[in-house]
Formats: C-alpha cells, sequence, structure tokens
C-alpha cells in the first residue's frame, strides 16, 4: 500500500507471490485508485465551493463562525462560574435546597449568555479570527 508516495507494505511483484499475493496487488492497486479518485473529487469540489461563494454567502459564514464563537465562549464562562460557586460555602441564610441551585443555574447561564454578547473575555473574538482565517 502506497500513501503520499511512501510504500506501507514491502513490494511485491506477480512473479514471485502467487494468487493471494496478485490479489494484495490487485487490492492495493483498487484502493489507490479509489484514493485518488476520491482525492481528486475533493478537491474539485473544494475549490468549486470557495469560488462560487458570493458575497452574501460569504457574511452569512462569517456571521454563523461569530454567532458560534460566541456561543461557545458563553458555555465556557458558564462552566467556569459554576466551578466558582462550589467554592462558596453552603449558607441556610441564603437557602441551601435544589431550588437555590435551579436559579443559580439559570441566573449563571444568562448572565454569561450576555456577559460573552458584550465581549466576555476575547474567548469568542479568538475563536472567530481562528476559524474565519480557514478557507
Amino acid at each position: 500500500m502506497q500513501i503520499n508516495g511512501e510504500y506501507l507494505l514491502p513490494q511485491m511483484s506477480l512473479k514471485n507471490t502467487g494468487t493471494a499475493g496478485a490479489n494484495v496487488i490487485d487490492d492495493e492497486a483498487s484502493f489507490q485508485a479509489q484514493l485518488k479518485a476520491a482525492t481528486d473529487k475533493l478537491e474539485k469540489t473544494s475549490a468549486a465551493k470557495i469560488k462560487t461563494m458570493t458575497d452574501e454567502e460569504v457574511a452569512k459564514r462569517n456571521q454563523e463562525i461569530k454567532d458560534a464563537s460566541v456561543q461557545l465562549e458563553a458555555i465556557m464562562l458558564k462552566l467556569m462560574y459554576n466551578e466558582m460557586w462550589k467554592t462558596v460555602p453552603k449558607d441556610k441564610l441564603f437557602g441551601d435546597d435544589n431550588a437555590m441551585e435551579i436559579y443559580r443555574d439559570m441566573y449563571n447561564e444568562e448572565l454569561t449568555k450576555v456577559a460573552a454578547e458584550g465581549g466576555g473575555i476575547g474567548l469568542a473574538d479568538f475563536i472567530y479570527q481562528q476559524l474565519s482565517e480557514r478557507k
């Protein structure tokens, strides 16, 4: 088998391999042909897709990346807030029941969503820059 010009199995010829070896060689040739066809198809499809994207499609794609980046930052902030709340000692004065936990979780979710949309800690911008550079 050959990938990127490197042989992964020892080279065999039809003369010294017999029927089983001939089948391996045929399978390798078939695999190489299928791999080449798939690679060519992917390259053509990717190149055609990039060339045919309109400005509107590019703007929509960038907005989707931005929205996903903000959502990811909000999730990360919520996880961070939840971990920080674990360090706060429980107190009966402020309620130590399931309802308080649910309220705090909902509060943290909204708080982190608003924080991420307002700029957050800059993680969304960093993620957006990294993803939007890829073509």
